[in-house]
């Protein structure tokens, strides 16, 4: 009897510090649910805006909007080529409905720059420039491919110097530097004006994997079988975002025309267009560059006598431009217009404005409903700058689903604390 009496002692002791303890944590409750709002939304928004502003690149119409009366907004087109071998081959131009030629940039721009006259007083020069350069504004094209490059052996070096090594080539024309700001180890950028189209600019990685040192300018290196004098080293954002999206990849930067007089790829007459997605399109159209002539034949060397080598029409794989914006929006309908045979309802061309397109809401466009533009814009292949923005709004989504979820936790931390104040109240 004795030991069953005691027995119910040491249950019913028990009992009582289980309810205590359980009591103390129930109303501890409050407190945790917000300590854990509190962590999570600051976490979220945190991370957010470090996200947003470390990508000076989607960023550069501040810079321009703020010496200027007008505010401006930075966009960008995006279309498909066709690679008549691997990725070391140059993009192709496919059809107007498909692809981008310097012929549709020439359009484009005047289409663009005939609607920015309309945009402000008529004081002043209308029309694009005596080089054919936008006025007002600036804009810039590029395209992308793989290449082969290795160091040619300065003159007075007794010893011979070789390195080689897998790249990624961009070749770019027009200003476009000011749309991608870089940091420069040395040198500069290359001129917006083309004075000699066998200049390069390095990115850090290649430049140090070569030289182990970043004073490198009037050093060359062979590309595509030609001499290039290197006049720039920069630096690239290296975070972890940035460098998923292969910014930590040796890198050349050159002008589009060397791409199209120098850029190996197989005979115009066995070329057919297919796009990035892999289908079947009409043949890539051939027609003569600013340097045709000398084309195929030019790089391994000189072109036989009496014959003639037309290389195909280069594509365009992204098209950018810094628009003025006097009315809210219109920017982004003077660039969808301007693009040849864009439909809006159907897109055969990737129309992004870089200009807010971080936004809460510009985001949850982008990402919702889950996998439905990731498999839209599947058939593009896009420039590493565009892969890293699309990575980073990713992130900012699930960042802001996180921030989300710490305002709930807050607000549920919040009325539980309430409850608990008015109960203890009540006692």
């Amino acid at each position: 009897m004795a030991l069953s009496n005691r027995a119910k002692r040491i249950i019913k002791n028990n009992y009582l510090s289980f309810r205590r303890k359980a009591k103390k944590v129930l109303f501890a409750v409050p407190f945790w649910v917000l300590l854990v709002g509190v962590a999570l939304t600051s976490t979220g928004i945190g991370r957010y805006i470090y996200l947003v502003n470390i990508r000076h690149d989607q960023d550069m119409a501040s810079y321009w909007t703020a010496d200027s009366e007008v505010p401006y907004r930075h966009m960008s087109v995006y279309g498909r080529g066709a690679r008549p071998g691997s990725t070391d081959t140059p993009p192709l131009y496919i059809n107007q409905s498909e692809s981008l030629s310097r012929s549709d940039i020439v359009t484009m721009r005047t289409s663009l720059q005939t609607l920015a006259d309309s945009g402000r007083s008529s004081s002043g020069k209308s029309g694009l420039d005596d080089d054919g350069r936008p006025r007002g504004w600036e804009d810039c094209f590029s395209s992308y491919l793989t290449g082969s490059i290795e160091t040619v052996a300065l003159p007075e070096e007794t010893t011979a110097f070789n390195m080689t090594s897998t790249c990624d080539v961009v070749a770019v024309e027009g200003n476009y530097a000011v749309f991608h700001p870089f940091s420069y180890m040395s040198g500069g950028f290359l001129p917006e004006t083309v004075t000699d189209s066998r200049q390069i600019v390095l990115n850090d990685v290649l430049a140090w994997k070569f030289y182990k040192s970043y004073d490198v300018i009037g050093n060359k290196v062979k590309l595509w079988g030609q001499e290039f004098t290197i006049i720039g080293v920069v630096t690239e954002p290296n975070d972890g975002i940035a460098n998923s999206a292969g910014t930590n990849n040796p890198r050349v930067y050159v002008y589009f025309t060397a791409m199209e007089n120098f850029a190996p790829l197989t005979s115009p007459d066995s070329v057919t267009g297919s796009g990035s997605n892999g289908n079947n399109s009409s043949q890539a159209q051939a027609t003569p560059t600013p340097a045709a002539a000398a084309a195929v034949t030019g790089a391994a060397g000189a072109a036989q006598s009496g014959s003639t080598s037309v290389r195909p029409t280069m594509a365009v794989m992204c098209y950018e431009a810094m628009l003025p914006e006097a009315v809210p929006g219109v920017a982004k309908n003077d660039m969808s217009s301007s693009v040849p045979n864009y439909n809006p309802a159907t897109p055969n061309f990737y129309v992004i404005s870089n200009t807010e397109r971080f936004g809460v809401l510009s985001t949850w466009r982008f990402m919702w409903p889950i996998g439905k533009t990731q498999s839209a814009l599947s058939v593009y292949d896009f420039p590493f700058w565009e892969k890293t923005a699309q990575l980073t709004q990713q992130h900012l989504f699930a960042d802001e689903i996180l921030t989300v979820v710490g305002v709930l936790a807050l607000c549920s931390g919040t009325v539980m604390a309430i409850l608990r104040h008015r109960k203890m109240s009540r006692k």
